[in-house]
C-alpha cells in the first residue's frame, strides 16, 4: 500500500520491541520465538521481520516496548505479508483493532 494512502503515518522506531501473547486466543507454543524488533510504527499498526510464520487475518494480543520504558499492550491482525529478499525472514504488517498506539 503506497504510505500517500495509510490514514497514519508510519515511523521507524529505533528499540521499539513486540511479543506475542496471545495468536487466535491461545498462548503461543514456543513464546520466546513470538518476539522481536518493530521495523516501523505508526498509530493504527507495525510492521516487523520474523522467521516464524503467520497467516493472513491471524488475530493476536500484543505488547510493545518502546525505549522510553512505557510498554501497551493491544489486539491486532495481521494484514500482509512479504518474504524478505536472500533471507528465510518473512514482514508481517500487525494493523491494530483494540487500543491504538499513543
Amino acid at each position: 500500500m503506497d504510505a500517500k494512502l495509510r490514514k497514519h503515518l508510519r515511523q521507524s522506531c529505533i528499540a521499539c520491541r513486540y511479543v506475542i501473547l496471545q495468536i487466535n486466543g491461545k498462548e503461543p507454543d514456543q513464546p520466546n520465538k513470538h518476539k522481536g524488533d518493530i521495523d516501523n510504527i505508526s498509530k493504527g499498526g507495525f510492521r516487523f521481520i520474523t522467521s516464524m510464520r503467520y497467516e493472513l487475518e491471524d488475530r493476536a494480543r500484543v505488547m510493545i516496548h518502546f525505549p522510553d520504558g512505557y510498554s501497551q499492550e493491544t489486539t491486532g491482525r495481521i494484514c500482509y505479508c512479504n518474504k524478505v529478499e536472500n533471507s528465510t525472514a518473512y514482514a508481517y504488517g500487525f494493523s491494530i483493532i483494540e487500543g491504538f498506539i499513543r
